[in-house]
């Protein structure tokens, strides 16, 4: 027989800013870790995609020039792919943020 663990957790400060908040090892909000730690160190942040205006193609390096319409999600997996290092972390999510 399987009991329910009604056990409840308060909420302690975090040790940064002080804003109520569930316990975790670090004693620290995500807003404050997020600032204390740089999740992206070691990714590259910038990579030069080259486009053809006349044919809609982009450049795959060495030769290959793929077809992919704007937003979609043939160009996205593009453009990850030309991103390094990126085997050292997972990627949940991907998407296109217009600005």
């Amino acid at each position: 027989m399987l009991m329910a663990n009604n056990q409840t957790y308060g909420l302690m400060p975090c040790c940064r800013c002080g804003i109520p908040m569930a316990p975790n090892d670090a004693n620290t909000c995500l807003k404050c870790l997020y600032y204390e730690y740089d999740i992206t160190q070691g990714l590259q942040r910038h990579v030069t995609i080259i486009h053809c205006p006349e044919c809609d193609t982009y450049l795959q390096p060495p030769t290959t020039w793929i077809k992919a319409q704007p937003e979609s999600n043939e160009l996205l997996t593009f453009c990850v792919k030309r991103l390094k290092n990126l085997n050292i972390v997972r990627l949940v999510h991907a998407e296109f943020i217009w600005t």
